[in-house]
């Protein structure tokens, strides 16, 4: 560790430091000295900016011992690595209030009992401190080529971790969400548990978060006891963070080609034309340890014309595939037409599946990702929720029929569950027309709106959702109460007194979600 750090306690190997005395602050010799100075002012806010090794002939500090508590509390803010006083015609010794303070802090007082060159201290730490950055960059370099020259050799998890140890030494854990960790080089079950039971933010822990598609994919950790951790040691789990992000990218895409070989399989899998044997005999050649789960098709509409429109399909179908890994699913995907299709699995039951659904898709529309997606024109839509893996196809169906749905209408969620009533209108347009049955109800109010130009149906769509109240229904048209009562009369004589009793108000309301649904124009 201290291969690429100077510490006080080798500062006083130095030939200078011979003769020379620690007085005070013992338990901070290994404090970190990034450089050295030399004070001859109380007042040093200016001039220091951490870990200095600060040097003094104290000529400021001999008229009182208000100006040394000052001088010694400023370094101790500033976390100066340690004082060095050279004992002089200036001080000839510490207070013991001085000295009481370093112990406190654990900074350590140096003091020469004779002249020594100043000028010469500090060349001689200054050329350490720069060669030593000098190995540590080429140490880096060297490192970042070998795991580079490894990737193309096709380096795994392993060889990674085996790398990053031969030049730390100390312990590292590799934990991929929803996984157990790794822990190299490899732990007893029980120091494990010891490890994984302290406070994962405790000083003894490093993390380098690892992000895969803005995901937070894996956590790559480095523990030490002592828990000082060197730039060096930052700046290797740093690079080697990266290395495994690339690793994990690489794993993703030889993923993505092997989907696309499944690909009729699968499309015969949600077209009904396998048997239950059949597509268990495909599930476990996949995954080995399956077992019976449930599960749910989600869809991904791509939009036509976008530029780059590969990458983005690309992007986006690995994207997905990492968020719902993330949370327990098996996902089998492949393309039909302008569509992705993720076949989910999941060991837990169907109500358990739609919260943890539920889960992902309340938060995702808060990324920028998503953001960007709605931009770019691609939809979303997930069918119903099944309890047995030959029914896929039954939630693949139901998953196009809402796509269709969401297209038509604004809605507030991308589930089959949550837009029964939508649904029902759906099939009923698939047997009878609805057009027509539409135009029983409010054909009047329709003909009114398009040869006054109006917004009589508007107004009834919003008093209705208002449960009757004219104040919410005034104040979401964004009209006064008078302009609101004209309306009101209006749809009474076309729509008859009583349109917002019993039956007459339901079947309006379902009428209004019909049109919604099936107007050309929405």
């Amino acid at each position: 560790m201290s291969q690429f750090q100077l510490k006080v306690l080798h500062v006083l190997e130095n030939k200078y430091f011979q003769n020379a005395e620690v007085v005070a602050g013992h338990e901070g010799l290994l404090r970190i000295v990034k450089w050295a100075h030399v004070l001859e002012i109380v007042h040093v806010d200016n001039f220091l900016v951490g870990e200095e090794l600060v040097l003094t002939t104290g000529i400021s500090l001999q008229h009182g011992i208000e100006d040394f508590m000052t001088f010694i509390e400023s370094l101790i803010d500033k976390n100066c690595a340690a004082l060095c006083i050279e004992y002089g015609s200036s001080i000839q010794a510490v207070p013991e209030a001085i000295l009481a303070i370093a112990n406190r802090h654990q900074f350590p007082i140096i003091v020469f009992h004779e002249a020594v060159p100043f000028v010469r201290i500090t060349q001689d730490l200054h050329s350490q401190i720069i060669n030593q950055q000098y190995l540590m960059v080429s140490t880096l370099e060297s490192y970042s080529q070998t795991l580079n020259k490894n990737t193309v050799l096709g380096q795994n998890t392993d060889d990674i971790l085996q790398n990053m140890y031969n030049e730390l030494k100390t312990q590292i854990m590799f934990s991929i969400k929803g996984r157990e960790p790794i822990f190299f080089p490899n732990m007893t079950k029980s120091n494990r548990q010891q490890l994984l039971a302290l406070n994962k933010y405790a000083q003894q822990f490093k993390h380098e978060p690892i992000f895969i598609f803005d995901q937070h994919y894996a956590d790559l950790t480095i523990f030490r006891e002592d828990g000082l951790f060197s730039e060096f040691e930052l700046l290797i789990l740093d690079r080697t963070a990266t290395a495994l992000a690339q690793l994990l990218m690489r794993e993703f895409y030889i993923e993505e080609k092997k989907n696309i070989e499944d690909a009729s399989i699968l499309a015969d899998w949600i077209d009904q034309k396998l048997n239950k044997e059949e597509i268990y005999k495909f599930i476990v050649s996949h995954y080995t340890n399956y077992s019976q789960s449930s599960g749910a098709v989600f869809v991904l509409a791509t939009p036509n014309t976008v530029m780059k429109a590969q990458e983005d399909i690309v992007y986006s179908k690995l994207y997905y595939r990492n968020l719902f890994e993330q949370h327990g699913f098996i996902p089998f995907l492949f393309e039909r037409k302008s569509y992705v299709i993720f076949i989910l699995l999941h060991t837990k039951d169907c109500r358990a599946i739609r919260e943890i659904l539920n889960s992902i898709f309340t938060s995702l529309p808060k990324t920028d990702f998503y953001k960007k997606q709605q931009t770019q024109g691609f939809q979303i839509a997930v069918g119903k929720v099944v309890a047995d893996v030959q029914e896929i196809s039954k939630s693949y169906q139901t998953a196009l029929e809402t796509l269709y749905i969401c297209r038509k209408v604004q809605t507030s969620s991308f589930f089959y569950d949550d837009l029964h009533l939508y649904h029902l209108i759906y099939k009923l347009q698939m047997q009878v027309n609805l057009k027509e049955v539409i135009n029983d109800y409010l054909q009047p109010v329709i003909e009114y709106d398009e040869k006054y130009n109006s917004k009589l149906l508007e107004t009834l769509q919003v008093y209705l959702q208002s449960n009757g109240s004219k104040q919410q229904t005034a104040n979401q048209l964004f009209i006064v109460r008078q302009t609101l009562y004209h309306r009101l009369k209006k749809l009474e004589s076309l729509l008859g007194e009583n349109f917002m009793k019993g039956h007459n108000r339901i079947t309006l309301e379902f009428m209004l979600l019909a049109n919604s649904l099936i107007d050309d124009k929405s």
